[in-house]
């Protein structure tokens, strides 16, 4: 059995992931004339291109994540930053001066910094039937699997933004939405619950789901009411579970990064995590986990690995 050749490269700044944290500091960092490349295990633009629509980011009228994700990553290869996609890390130490990272494909990178920008995945559901039935009408992505449930009925389990636009979105393709919230009132922004309730999205606030059944697909769900404790069914097809995110952090912890109980990557205003030449930013600090401020962390990295690139040169 022959194995593949490792290829190495020495740059000066690794950023894994290319969500619009790791894009913007990749962007920052190489108008500092850095030597940078983006590392991405799936497709550049990450969460992003699953965002119905962009509403408040300022400079652009509401917009697909899709759309916003493909501007974004237009602009940073314009001026010639590479984005590897479909390349995994899988390896990352620290080495004298450098980090060494491996990816999936055996390649080898040296780097004096590295930018954790690799986001965040949806929290799976914990309820009886999950597993039977993700993939055969639980989905945690509207905008990937939405348009399967053409005239059927759904459920949206979530009431934060997420869930609220998701079902708002999902209202122009099923025939019956509802969305179900544990806490006794839905947690997303009051513009959100005004248009849930023009379209007519049917919603459930103090439930929580306890099973879904059904034999060879999805059928239905059941949900307890709180505090009363009555149990209740709905029928239904399709399932879009939006109950949080955790953070991809492996390789934080390849490298001995500090996290705080959650899982996410400490770091301090400068976005440096406990570990020197490492920085972290977006969606994987758990910091108010929005666009905006993913994008604004992404800047503030890509700074400090110039400044501590700066001080290793004296």
């Amino acid at each position: 059995m022959f194995r593949a050749m490792s290829h190495m490269k020495e740059i000066e700044v690794a950023i894994i992931g290319a969500g619009p944290a790791g894009i913007t500091a990749a962007i920052y960092a190489k108008r500092k004339g850095l030597n940078v490349e983006i590392f991405e295990a799936q497709i550049a633009g990450g969460t992003l291109n699953e965002a119905v629509l962009i509403e408040n980011y300022p400079g652009f009228e509401p917009i697909s994540g899709a759309k916003l994700a493909e501007k974004m990553i237009s602009q940073v290869k314009k001026i010639g930053v590479t984005i590897n996609e479909s390349e995994m890390v899988v390896s990352a130490k620290k080495n004298s001066e450098w980090f060494e990272l491996i990816t999936d494909s055996n390649k080898t990178i040296k780097a004096k910094a590295v930018i954790l920008a690799s986001g965040a995945h949806r929290r799976r559901l914990k309820v009886a039937g999950t597993e039977k039935f993700e993939g055969k009408g639980i989905s945690y992505c509207a905008t990937c699997d939405g348009p399967l449930f053409e005239g059927k009925d759904v459920a949206i389990i979530g009431g934060g933004n997420s869930g609220a636009v998701n079902a708002l979105y999902m209202k122009n393709i099923a025939r019956t939405v509802y969305l179900i919230e544990y806490m006794p009132k839905l947690v997303c922004e009051t513009a959100y619950i005004e248009q849930l309730k023009e379209k007519g999205v049917k919603i459930i606030t103090s439930a929580e789901v306890v099973e879904f059944f059904g034999k060879d697909s999805l059928e239905g769900l059941k949900y307890k009411e709180h505090p009363s404790g009555e149990e209740k069914t709905i029928y239904v097809q399709g399932v879009f579970a939006y109950i949080g995110i955790e953070p991809h952090n492996e390789i934080a912890k390849m490298l001995g990064c500090e996290l705080d109980e959650k899982g996410y990557v400490k770091v301090d205003l400068k976005m440096k995590t406990s570990l020197p030449g490492v920085f972290a930013a977006g969606d994987i600090t758990g910091v108010f986990q929005q666009l905006i401020v993913a994008c604004g962390q992404g800047a503030i990295a890509a700074e400090s690995a110039y400044r501590h690139l700066q001080n290793m040169a004296k």
